[in-house]
């Protein structure tokens, strides 16, 4: 038996090696799908470290206000404002002090004993972002009327309980 080769007709389409080009189109519109996807994911990312960061820092700083500010003499509390220094130099601090009235602790006998202390921290470059902390501080110090009152009143106690024996 004879083996002929066929030889090629010119009218039948040939099969190139390779994509084509709708296969091309269609991978680059896949790709491109997925690297917006990530660098999205990548920008909220980076918005929430540094929102975090923001709250860290100003948690700290706030919380050291707070703390300079409650050791204070406590008649002599009042608010201001100011910043941090070279050291934090994009921080700044406003303090707000508010006396409580013994209606709104619903303490008995609290009134001119308590103060409420608000600091709010702001960043230089963007005022959007702000912290607020607040405590609330108590007067443990006898004012010196108190006081002269008390030492009387014993001194008086003590005579009396002389004067009986």
């Amino acid at each position: 038996m004879l083996l002929l080769k066929r030889q090629p007709c010119f009218n039948e389409p040939r099969q190139a090696p390779g994509f084509t080009l709708l296969e091309v189109m269609v991978a680059v519109a896949l790709i491109a799908i997925a690297l917006v996807t990530l660098i999205g994911a990548q920008a909220r990312s980076v918005a929430i470290a540094t929102g975090s960061q923001f709250d860290v820092m100003a948690s700290m700083l706030a919380q050291w206000k707070l703390t300079e500010l409650s050791l204070q003499d406590f008649r002599l509390l009042g608010g201001g404002s100011g910043d941090f220094g070279e050291t934090y130099s994009h921080y700044s601090w406003k303090a707000e002090v508010d006396e409580v009235s013994e209606r709104e602790s619903g303490i008995k006998g609290s009134g001119d004993m308590l103060k409420t202390i608000d600091v709010t921290i702001l960043v230089d470059d963007d005022p959007t972002r702000t912290y607020t902390a607040r405590t609330i501080v108590y007067n443990n110090q006898k004012s010196t009327t108190d006081t002269g009152q008390k030492a009387k009143a014993d001194e008086a106690r003590k005579n009396e309980t002389d004067t009986a024996r």
